[in-house]
């Protein structure tokens, strides 16, 4: 491993990723790369569009295991450590980065939501289990979804996880 260079996933403290990324960037010569996700958010009613890291408190970096690169990486303000295991840093798979590079634009990758709004779904789970509905929002981050649901003669709209529906009738 010493001498190559290859990517480590570089762990830091919460929301510090660009802090992280910033003082890497002034310090070193190390390459970095942190892909973000652009979603819409609502914010004071309107739809905006924000980038979040795509990996929340992680970027990558791309070093040798030589002391120099390591300790400027490891003792950078924010940085929590490099992934490790029994204390030997594992490199991200070449193919893993490009990957991801290959899908970035300006180092974003675009939000495409899975489900369309409008589609006939049904709930499989929870409280709701059985009941019929027309998905009205496409996903948020953390996988909901609302749900227009058919009950006693009204429509009701309801968040529910993504992973309790299911399509019904045409694909999704």
């Amino acid at each position: 491993m010493l001498g190559a260079r290859h990517w480590y996933a570089v762990q830091t403290k919460p929301r510090c990723e660009d802090q992280v990324v910033g003082w890497l960037q002034r310090w070193t010569d190390v390459p970095i790369f942190m892909p973000r996700l652009e979603l819409p958010r609502r914010r004071r009613g309107r739809i905006v569009r924000v980038l979040e890291p795509l990996f929340p408190s992680y970027a990558f970096v791309h070093i040798e295991l030589a002391p120099v690169e390591w300790y400027a990486v490891k003792w950078t303000p924010g940085v929590k450590g490099i992934v490790s295991t029994g204390g030997i840093p594992v490199p991200v798979p070449d193919d893993v980065i490009a990957l991801l590079q290959i899908r970035c634009v300006d180092g974003r990758v675009q939000w495409q939501p899975h489900w369309k709004p409008g589609a006939d779904v049904r709930v499989k789970a929870g409280p709701f289990a059985g009941v019929m509905g027309i998905l009205d929002r496409p996903t948020s981050r953390p996988e909901r979804v609302r749900v227009l649901l058919r009950l006693m003669r009204s429509v009701v709209p309801v968040e529910v996880d993504i992973v309790d529906l299911e399509a019904v009738g045409a694909a999704i």
